[in-house]
């Protein structure tokens, strides 16, 4: 019987509570949807890093010998490092792209990410691993070969793989913030591919056990005066702009959902509050009936609940399989992982849950007042307030 009656009602207030089951609805789309690409980004970027084992920083020096190498090593925080020579370079095209080249010791801090060909060889002097975006730009491919300038050398290497650093999911040329990847790109080659036998690395990868915030005057303190710079994971440019990039959405997936969370629940207070002021002499009747203060209570809490449920629900549902789908063109043009795979938080269904634990709260509070009345004064209609003056 209430239920029928719950129906009733519903299809005479459809446009009020039709507006409160569609901001459940886009709240928790909007929050689950953005928050899921943001999700999306920080999951497989993490493990994009780990899999790479990004460096925890970069020291910058001309002079990285051998005692220097030992003398980092020797610092508490430090458990691995790698040296390279990192260059800029002209490519052997029309448009002149700068190419950075990176001439490694083993590959095994901020490792490139085979996509296609052969694993990189650090005892191969003849081959080159070339970044994908910048291959299919110029439609590379593996067994090519491929020109690089730099420094009054000229190196002719093969393409032996293909595929991305996670130094580089962010990588933009120094006139533009929109990368070109006609343009711009980068390539890893093994210390044995150097055109002379003494190698100038310049760039020390380093990993630390855990983190260490100090490293900074750490460095500075023990090896001051024989280093350029010491630049930390946050710092770097592509992981920096990308962190922003994340912080960004997740600021947006927080933000938007809190607007129509509160018009829903305003309209559903408004919407309850105006059903049992004009339903006050059924709500007597009822209680004449025998029907139990719970049973009704619990009647007019469920128009809320049910349409608050249903669409938190859909909300989760239809969010995260749309919205990330909408922003992974603009993205994947921008920055750079060799996986998008869909990703899930928990926080989707606790906002869900919280919003319905809202619609119950909104409700009593516009119904609890009338429970207080005995049924022969709910029957009559409400008295006027009386006027003070």
């Amino acid at each position: 019987m209430l239920s029928k009656k719950m129906l009733r009602d519903i299809r005479k207030h459809k446009t009020q509570f039709l507006s409160i089951f569609l901001m459940a609805f886009l709240g928790v789309f909007v929050f689950a949807g953005v928050g899921g690409e943001s999700v999306v980004l920080e999951v497989n970027s993490n493990n994009y890093y780990n899999d790479t084992n990004l460096a925890d920083g970069w020291i910058y020096s001309a002079n990285l010998d051998d005692k220097f190498l030992d003398d980092v090593n020797s610092l508490e925080p430090v458990t691995q490092t790698e040296r390279q020579l990192v260059v800029d370079s002209v490519a052997d095209f029309s448009n002149d792209p700068e190419i950075t080249l990176h001439f490694v010791e083993n590959n095994s801090i901020s490792k490139f990410y085979l996509v296609e060909g052969n694993p990189l060889d650090i005892n191969d002097s003849n081959g080159v691993w070339l970044d994908k975006s910048f291959a299919d730009a110029k439609d590379l491919k593996v067994g090519d070969n491929i020109t690089f300038e730099f420094n009054g050398f000229k190196l002719e290497k093969e393409i032996k793989g293909i595929g991305y650093s996670p130094e580089y999911v962010y990588h933009a040329s120094k006139s533009s913030v929109i990368p070109d990847f006609s343009k711009i790109g980068f390539a890893y080659m093994s210390y044995k591919a150097f055109p002379t036998e003494s190698v100038p690395y310049n760039v020390l990868n380093v990993k630390f056990n855990g983190t260490a915030d100090n490293f900074n005057e750490l460095l500075s303190e023990k090896l001051d005066g024989k280093y350029n710079s010491f630049v930390e994971r946050s710092e770097h440019t592509s992981v920096s702009q990308f962190s922003e990039e994340m912080d960004q959405h997740q600021m947006m997936a927080g933000i938007f959902p809190v607007v129509f969370i509160l018009i829903a629940m305003l309209i559903l207070l408004t919407t309850m509050t105006r059903i049992i002021a004009h339903q006050r002499t059924q709500i007597g009747i009822l209680k004449a009936c025998g029907f139990k203060d719970k049973s009704i209570m619990f009647h007019y809490i469920s128009y809320g609940f049910w349409l608050v449920l249903v669409g938190s629900i859909l909300g989760l549902i239809i969010g995260p399989m749309t919205l990330p789908q909408l922003f992974y063109p603009s993205m994947s043009s921008t920055y750079i992982l060799p996986s998008w795979e869909p990703a899930w938080s928990m926080d989707f269904v606790y906002v869900a849950a919280a919003m319905v634990i809202m619609s119950v709260l909104v409700s009593y509070y516009a119904v609890k007042s009338i429970f207080n009345e005995n049924p022969a004064d709910t029957i009559r209609p409400k008295a006027p307030k009386v006027s003070s003056s």
